[in-house]
C-alpha cells in the first residue's frame, strides 16, 4: 500500500476507535446499583448535605409554616439565618465556613454541636416547640435562635 493511501486509512481507523472510545464512556455509570436505586456515598462529616436537599437547605413543613430541617451556615463569626426556625422533630444543620472552630451550644445546656472545624458540620434533632439560644462556646459573642413551632 502506498503512503498516500496509507495515512488517511490510518486517520480513518483513528477516529473510529476515539468515536468507539467516547461511546463506551457513555454507558451505565450513572452510579445505580443492581436493584436500580441510586447509590449515595458521602462522608459523615462533610459540609455538603445531601444534594437531594432545595438551594435553600430546608423541606417545608406539611404545615407549610416551618421547615422539617434546616440549614445554617457558620459565616464571619456569624450563625446564617438567625433566628432559624423548624418544625417540632425537626433537625437543625450547622455548617462551619469559617477557618476557626465554632460550636452550636445551647445556653440551657441542652444540645452542643461539639467544636466543628472548617468545613464540618453538627446537627441537632428538636422534639419541643420552645425557642432555643445558643451560643458559640468558643466565641460567646456570637447569638443565635432555633424556633421550634408546632407540626401542624
Amino acid at each position: 500500500m502506498s503512503a498516500k493511501r496509507f495515512f488517511p486509512v490510518l486517520a480513518l481507523c483513528a477516529a473510529i476507535g476515539l468515536i468507539g472510545l467516547g461511546i463506551g464512556g457513555c454507558g451505565d455509570d450513572d452510579d445505580e446499583n443492581d436493584s436500580g436505586a441510586a447509590v449515595t456515598t458521602t462522608e459523615e462529616t462533610t459540609a455538603e448535605p445531601d444534594a437531594g436537599e432545595d438551594s435553600g437547605g430546608s423541606t417545608p413543613a406539611p404545615s407549610g409554616d416551618a421547615a422539617r430541617s434546616e440549614k445554617v451556615e457558620i459565616v464571619e463569626f456569624a450563625y446564617d439565618p438567625d433566628p432559624v426556625r423548624i418544625e417540632e422533630g425537626g433537625k437543625v444543620i450547622w455548617i462551619n465556613r469559617d477557618s476557626d472552630p465554632h460550636t452550636a451550644t445551647a445556653e440551657d445546656g441542652s444540645f452542643d454541636t461539639g467544636v466543628l472545624e472548617e468545613g464540618k458540620l453538627g446537627s441537632e434533632s428538636f422534639k419541643q416547640p420552645g425557642t432555643y439560644a445558643y451560643i458559640c462556646s468558643i466565641h460567646p459573642q456570637m447569638k443565635g435562635t432555633v424556633e421550634v413551632v408546632e407540626a401542624g
